[in-house]
């Protein structure tokens, strides 16, 4: 699918959310009543595919489900990683980036997504298109920053979009055949998964019990996976766990 030199031109990336507050009641009185309102349509107008929303209170569906809301939820850490082939060998430099001012945090993200750009490396994800992109832009936009150029996606054509999702890759344009999961494409590709230890679910309750070094570990598994399923699908050589450099 891809040469070591296009794989080299990949910055992996994924992102752990939270919600924005340890709990609904700790909102202000505003986010509290529209946060009512969202989750009256989690409990009635998507009760039936999400049927276990329906005896939920606004509280449990706030620890449950306001990370996956950039309007509710917040990012509270960002990992990256670069592959780099040494006579023929992957191996994969990882960076992560947490702060508890959000707004912090964001920056020192797009400054690492500006610098990488400058030199046409392009990002990669699974499914940041749906999620992590959309996240990334609206938390941005409300944390009063200016967006990377690589996250400016509106306005145009598909083609000049410099984000490679591995979701729509594994789709080959069979969207009728349902999304996989990054934890199942791991698995029929005989790959570790990431999700063994840790699911997204837990990050909220994870951050607000102060173990961000455990989401930080979590996210990080997340890029290497990913970076594995993209070898995996190149009919390369998987990266070795000596081959994994984490930078600080």
């Amino acid at each position: 699918m891809f040469t070591p030199t296009q794989l080299e031109k990949f910055l992996f990336f994924d992102i752990e959310t939270s919600g924005l507050e340890s709990n609904y009641e700790r909102l202000s009185e505003k986010m509290q009543e529209l946060w009512s309102k969202r989750s009256e349509i989690l409990r009635n107008q998507l009760g039936e595919k999400y049927p276990d929303n329906k005896d939920k209170s606004d509280s449990d569906l706030f620890e449950l489900k306001s990370a996956l809301q950039a309007e509710f939820g917040r990012v509270v850490c960002i990992s990256f990683g670069k592959i780099k082939f040494v006579e023929d060998e992957p191996t994969i430099q990882i960076i992560s980036v947490q702060d508890e001012d959000e707004s912090v945090l964001l920056k020192k993200a797009f400054d690492i997504i500006i610098k990488m750009s400058k030199i046409g490396v392009k990002l990669i994800g699974h499914n940041v298109k749906r999620f992590d992109i959309p996240f990334l832009c609206k938390r941005g936009i409300i944390n009063a920053l200016e967006l990377p150029a690589p996250l400016q996606v509106w306005d145009k054509k598909p083609w000049e979009i410099s984000i490679t999702d591995t979701s729509e890759l594994w789709s080959f344009g069979a969207w009728q055949e349902g999304f996989a999961s990054l934890d199942l494409l791991a698995t029929v590709l005989g790959i570790d998964s990431p999700k063994e230890q840790m699911n997204g679910s837990e990050v909220h309750g994870y951050y607000y019990s102060g173990r961000i070094e455990e989401i930080t570990e979590y996210c990080e598994r997340d890029v290497i996976t990913l970076a594995q399923i993209l070898l995996r699908l190149s009919n390369l050589n998987l990266i070795d766990k000596q081959s994994i450099i984490f930078k600080k």
